[in-house]
């Protein structure tokens, strides 16, 4: 029976972690163990739209004080300058598997030559501009959007709200990590204390004290993928630029750099790989691209996960599982997802641990990993924009692993969703085949069945393009909808998450 459980690690996995055990299962003792002195990587966070759904759906966090405490932007997908197209947008809605009605194909086969206007979010995202307008004017916002948010201000919130469930937070490190026959028998802290708990949530980020280090789980690398291994990290206070509803993912030399967009703040980034470029040339190349930066730090990292996240009564979540790259924001989905199906689990099992529950975990968040390392690999693979040396070697040498069916599927039928129940079935696949077609079909991979529209089909798609630019023109930007919701009329439409 499970009563006592000990996260160790003080980050977002950390809080997050003790936050949702705390308001599933409140009956629980939870106890951060944290040090200032080690921090947080803190590099500006994006996500996907699962994060909103996990703290307002799932957790039923209150919106309002969300938004005034952690002060998020939003993102409505990623901006992609990459591949043979000026850009590609990659949005939170089905933009390939959409269809008209009386079209008889999907929009993926109308967007070979123009990628833009097919969907409302990219068309915003084309414009700068974050939702629509209702008639009355007011913001349509819908449950397709992530967020932007400084990892600093998402920390501090959610250490607030963890106190005022009842979580205990020990300020300290951990001196000595005794094994025991069920994994971890006790934790002795810098302060002398020992500490002993029926479960142990390994947060403790590319450390994993607890989960790589204390049970010596393998680690599987997914370097025959991925071959960034280090990024330069920086950013600058916001000018006159716009505040931009999307991140953006832009080619570089021997890798890609980010953008982050804050209310007041500008986050800018260069992955990159050491096998091509030093961390000198990094950071030359990445200041020329963006003068305005001050201060820069190199953050060096693994792709790979541990074998597996649960093992006897410890449990590893976010870096002390595993990474694989900022690409797409899929660091803090995993997190949320791993605490569902943990938070399920023990629900399910009255909080006792079993190893067929264990194991349904493993293989599951295992299978989410695995999906990311493919879905990055596409688009290492098939990035054509750049003939550098770094961009030779990933076209000619990236393992697709579990993109390779997928790829060989759209190249024989192009972007078709017939046979996605067999190549990629939806109820366990993150990014669903729409997301795939979305990176294929940007980067102008090619395909056996261009299709030729009867002119009655042609009119019709164009006809919906033309009303998706007019909405979208006329939509709001993000100060525009923040003056909305700051408002202190505005009220927050209950269950707008599914609570």
């Amino acid at each position: 029976m499970i009563r006592d459980v000990i996260v160790l690690g003080g980050g977002t996995a950390g809080f997050l972690s003790a936050l949702t055990l705390k308001i599933k299962l409140p009956q629980l003792r939870i106890r951060v163990v944290r040090s200032r002195e080690i921090g947080i990587i803190g590099v500006g966070e994006g996500s996907t739209s699962d994060l909103p759904y996990h703290l307002h759906g799932f957790l039923g966090l209150e919106q309002t004080r969300f938004y005034r405490e952690a002060r998020p932007t939003w993102k409505l997908g990623v901006r992609f300058e990459w591949g043979p197209r000026s850009h590609f947008n990659y949005t939170f809605t089905p933009q390939m598997a959409s269809q008209l009605e009386g079209v008889r194909k999907t929009h993926g086969y109308f967007m070979w030559d123009d990628f833009e206007d097919c969907d409302i979010n990219s068309a915003l995202m084309s414009r700068s501009k974050v939702f629509a307008r209702l008639q009355n004017g007011l913001p349509d916002i819908r449950r397709n959007f992530a967020y932007h948010i400084e990892n600093a201000w998402m920390v501090e919130y959610f250490e607030r709200i963890a106190v005022e469930h009842g979580i205990e937070i020990t300020e300290a490190t951990v001196d000595h990590v005794e094994r025991g026959e069920k994994g971890v028998a006790s934790l002795t802290l810098n302060t002398g204390e020992r500490l002993t708990a029926d479960l142990y949530i390994d947060a403790s980020g590319f450390r994993s004290e607890l989960l790589g280090k204390a049970l010596e789980e393998p680690f599987d690398s997914y370097a025959d993928a991925l071959f960034c291994d280090r990024a330069v990290a920086g950013g600058w206070e916001r000018g006159a630029e716009p505040i931009l509803p999307y991140t953006v993912a832009e080619t570089m030399d021997s890798g890609w750099a980010w953008q982050i967009e804050h209310e007041q703040h500008i986050n800018r980034g260069y992955v990159y790989s050491t096998a091509f470029i030093s961390d000198d040339e990094a950071e030359q190349e990445f200041r020329k691209k963006n003068p305005s930066v001050k201060n820069t730090r190199i953050v060096k990292f693994r792709t790979g996960r541990y074998r597996r996240c649960w093992v006897g009564n410890v449990f590893a979540v976010g870096n002390a599982h595993g990474f694989v790259e900022p690409l797409e924001a899929t660091a803090i989905f995993v997190i949320c997802q791993a605490l569902r199906f943990l938070a399920g689990a023990l629900e399910e099992n009255d909080c006792r641990i079993s190893p067929t529950m264990q194991a349904s975990c493993d293989r599951i968040i295992r299978n989410l990993w695995d999906e990311i390392r493919d879905f990055l690999a596409v688009h290492y693979r098939f990035n054509t924009r750049l003939d550098t040396p770094f961009w030779q070697a990933c076209r000619s040498d990236v393992a697709l692993h579990g993109a390779e069916s997928i790829v060989q599927h759209y190249r024989e039928n192009g972007p078709s969703m017939f046979a996605q129940l067999d190549v990629l079935p939806p109820s366990t696949s993150l990014f669903q085949l729409d997301g795939f077609y979305t990176l294929l079909l940007g980067q102008k991979v090619p395909h056996d069945r261009l299709y030729s529209p009867p002119p009655a089909e042609l009119a019709k798609f164009n006809d919906h393009r033309i009303r998706t630019a007019v909405a979208s023109k006329a939509g709001l930007t993000i100060p525009e909808a923040l003056a909305y919701i700051r408002h202190p009329q505005w009220t927050w439409t209950p269950g707008f998450f599914g609570k």
